[in-house]
């Protein structure tokens, strides 16, 4: 008997598992990290679990925890990240990973910020799992006085021939991005399914400088490789104003 539910414990996937949750919090704004206690619900084929991911997230730093459970949830689909108090908090990317998984990546592409006090907030933030594709992204400044920037968030979406799909954050973790006249490369798991690339807009975020580019070039799935060239020279911007710069722009 002993035997048999062994067995069925194993065909099931039943039994403790680890489950290992990777944070990473935007770094511009220097309060972007919170001190309140964060709960995270993971919502999967099966099953849900939630539980508490702790109560330090510094600003612009990754934080790894891991929690135990018996609960066998499937494939991880969406999550939600919950805060306890007001204190303002920037979450960039979150990697959930299972010891007998994959990792599955979530992006906060609607830009949410997570308080209690309502401004420019919300208590809860939702994400959910894009696809399995990967897609890179490599970025030529342009060689003009001052094209480059250090202070400038930037984000994309990619468009397919089968639809679209947003990137997180352009960031490169202790590595200097957006340099005059020298190249940056991004990559993005975790990705819809595109088909072939069509096109690509990009959005600034946040931040006090400009940035100008020549090209992009976008690489999604296998294959499916495009480059997007800056021929009316536009600059990217969070001030309109700034000499026709713009805070979106989409190439075709």
């Amino acid at each position: 008997m002993m035997h048999s539910a062994l067995l069925l414990c194993l065909l099931l996937g039943l039994g403790s598992t680890d489950v290992t949750v990777t944070t990473t919090t935007e770094g511009w704004f220097r309060d972007s990290g919170t001190s309140d206690t964060i709960t995270i619900s993971i919502y999967g084929s099966t099953n849900d679990i939630s539980f508490t991911l702790g109560n330090n997230f510094p600003s612009g730093l990754t934080v790894n925890m891991t929690h135990v459970t018996d609960v066998h949830i499937g494939k991880v689909h969406c999550i939600d990240l919950e805060t306890d108090g007001s204190d303002w908090w920037w979450p960039r990317t979150i990697v959930i990973h299972f010891d007998k998984g994959s990792p599955t990546y979530f992006y906060n592409v609607a830009n949410q910020k997570l308080s209690t006090n309502g401004v420019d907030a919300a208590p809860i933030a939702w994400m959910c799992k894009q696809g399995g594709s990967t897609c890179s992204l490599t970025a030529h400044t342009a060689t003009e006085s001052h094209s480059g920037t250090t202070n400038l968030v930037m984000m994309s979406t990619i468009y397919g021939t089968k639809g679209a799909t947003m990137t997180g954050i352009f960031d490169n973790v202790d590595i200097d991005d957006f340099n005059m006249g020298e190249v940056s490369s991004f990559e993005f798991f975790g990705m819809r399914p595109i088909g072939f690339v069509r096109c690509i807009s990009i959005r600034a975020l946040a931040g006090n400088d400009d940035w100008l580019f020549k090209n992009l070039t976008v690489t999604c799935g296998a294959g499916s490789t495009k480059t997007f060239y800056n021929t009316d020279s536009t600059w990217l911007s969070m001030d309109p104003d700034d000499d026709g710069a713009v805070k979106y722009l989409k190439l075709c």
